[in-house]
């Protein structure tokens, strides 16, 4: 039988050039968001050591959320490698929605990094930070559920038990990082911690790809 949504698929690399110039401008904002001092700033702070020392924070923020990305990248590209065979004008909103959640990373980056260490706003700061990290998790969950629907776009040899096993990971992380941001509200610490749990957890390389048999890679 003939396929009628055949005409409906698009070839995937634009959908990955964009993706990418995307990753690289949220990855270059996050260092403009550690701001030059003024003069009364290095003056308040009794000097350019004594403030520099003072930001710390905004360092550690910046090197946990330029790896992040970056492993958000990696998983990316991986995807697109050896999961995701060809796209369509839905896949390629959900993807744009992911990439929302990616270039709003740098803001809630710069607001842990700048008030965390103020008790007043500290609660307020984790759980802006918190929001970051859970965003892009959903949206690659709708990508991995809709692309896997009677393998519409995904290369069709792959195990059914390998699918099952990227969703279940996918799962394990947006219930850290929703419980993470729950702490945040009271427990700052207890969230900070958990944040680290999912960075471990992401940097992790990917499984391999699992395949069930020969079948024709339907790219060719």
């Amino acid at each position: 039988m003939e396929n009628k949504d055949k005409g409906t698929y698009l070839k995937k690399d634009r959908l990955e050039m964009f993706t990418d110039g995307v990753f690289a401008i949220a990855i270059t904002l996050l260092i403009l968001e550690i701001k030059i001092p003024k003069h009364e700033q290095v003056h308040e702070a009794g000097g350019l050591y004594n403030y520099l020392l003072h930001i710390w924070p905004s360092y550690v923020t910046y090197f946990i959320t330029f790896f992040m990305i970056g492993i958000y990248w990696s998983n990316h590209h991986w995807l697109f490698e050896f999961i995701i065979k060809r796209t369509n004008h839905f896949f390629n909103m959900l993807n744009i929605l992911f990439l929302m959640t990616i270039a709003f990373m740098p803001f809630t980056t710069a607001i842990f990094g700048d008030f965390v260490m103020d008790e007043e706003y500290r609660n307020a700061a984790t759980t802006a930070y918190s929001i970051g990290v859970l965003l892009p998790v959903p949206p690659v969950i709708f990508i991995f559920l809709y692309a896997m629907h009677r393998k519409r776009l995904i290369d069709p040899r792959l195990s059914a038990s390998f699918m099952k096993k990227q969703i279940i990971k996918l799962t394990a992380s947006v219930t850290i990082a929703s419980v993470a941001l729950a702490f945040s509200f009271n427990y700052p610490m207890v969230s900070i911690i958990m944040i680290l749990v999912t960075f471990v957890m992401f940097f992790l390389p990917p499984d391999a790809p699992e395949y069930d048999d020969n079948s024709i890679d339907i790219t060719k």
